[in-house]
Order: C-alpha cells, then sequence, then structure tokens
C-alpha cells in the first residue's frame, strides 16, 4: 500500500493524522484536504447511515482548520480541538488533497495532543531523529509502519511517544527503527529539554 498515490482527480496521503500532520509540517504545506471517517468511528449527533467528512486546512504546515461535518448537509458537527481529538483516535485515512481555499479568520488548532511529547525530566533522554530530509527518502519503498515511524521521528518524541500516537507495541516500534538505521534513514540524539 503506497503512502501517497496520485488518481486521476486528486492525490492522497494514506495515513494516520499524527504523520500526516509531520509531513505536512515538514514540507511546510499549504492545502487542504478531506476524507470520509469510517462508521465505526464515534461522531456526536450522526445518524446511522450518514457519512461524516473530516476536513484539515494547511498553511506553511501549520493547521489553520480542522472540522467535523456531514457529507450531505455540510452541517459542522465538530471543529479543531474536538475534532482533532476524535481524528487521532482513527488509524490511517486517505486524505484527498483539494484546492487550497485560504481562511483569513481561520486560527490555529490545538494540536498539543497530537505533538506533544512526554513530559519526563530525564537529563539525558535519547529520541530518534530522520537522517535524511523527507523529500529525499525512499517512503514508496518502506512499509507503511516503517515509514510512519520516520514521519513521527522529529528529535522530540521518543519511541514511547511514536508507539502511543501510532497505538503500537514498542517492541514493534524500536524494532522498525532498527530497520530505518540500518538503511541510514535514522539516527539518534539527545532531546532538547
Amino acid at each position: 500500500m503506497q503512502h501517497r498515490h496520485t488518481t486521476q482527480t486528486a492525490q492522497v496521503y494514506h495515513m494516520p493524522l499524527a504523520a500526516l500532520i509531520e509531513q505536512m509540517r515538514t514540507a511546510q504545506a499549504t492545502l487542504s484536504l478531506s476524507a470520509i471517517l469510517p462508521p465505526s468511528v464515534p461522531v456526536a449527533e450522526r445518524s446511522e447511515g450518514q457519512e461524516v467528512i473530516a476536513e484539515l486546512s494547511f498553511e506553511q504546515g501549520r493547521i489553520t482548520r480542522c472540522q467535523l461535518c456531514l457529507r450531505t448537509s455540510r452541517r459542522v458537527l465538530m471543529q479543531q480541538g474536538e475534532a482533532l481529538q476524535v481524528l487521532n483516535g482513527v488509524s490511517a485515512l486517505p486524505w484527498q488533497v483539494h484546492a487550497h481555499q485560504h481562511d483569513h479568520e481561520a486560527e490555529t488548532a490545538p494540536v498539543s495532543a497530537i505533538t506533544a511529547t512526554s513530559s519526563t525530566t530525564e537529563a539525558s533522554v535519547h529520541v530518534p531523529l530522520q537522517a535524511v530530509p523527507v523529500e529525499q527518502a525512499p517512503l514508496a519503498a518502506l512499509p507503511v509502519r516503517v515509514r510512519h515511524v520516520f514521519l513521527l521521528s522529529n528529535g522530540q518524541r521518543t519511541p514511547q511517544d511514536i508507539a502511543n500516537v501510532l497505538r503500537l507495541p514498542l517492541g514493534e516500534v524500536e524494532r522498525f527503527i532498527q530497520i530505518l538505521q540500518k538503511r541510514n534513514l535514522m539516527t539518534w540524539q539527545l532531546r532538547a529539554s
């Protein structure tokens, strides 16, 4: 499964929200994306059979809009932090890229629940860091989960933080980091406090 592919109509990113946010931040992207939520995702005010669409907008890598709305009526059900919490609980979604619509009144969403690292007070915490820029990494050649670990390794998250975001066992994340190290795509550094 490719994490990013092009169809005749639009580009699609198939990944969890945290990996998507990290990739957009790294690329300083300005674009809008949407994805249809699976019916199993609990969303207040959703009746049986109604499709809910998640919409995200980025300006220079920062989230400027996040909302969940009904597909048919476009009625907004959740926005910003509340919508991000729901999306963070969903595994990979197929995010479709749309022509960017600038919203002058948009505010940056509070993504601290996704991008925050654990608040340990240890003096020296070693964290994984991408050894090559995202744009130069052979992402299509990596298995999906290894790709997600690579994208989340920003020099701030510990392996446990990455495991929590991806909902994977710590041992599996550590194995993926070893794979990335063997391919010279990952290194370790001391996390800045």
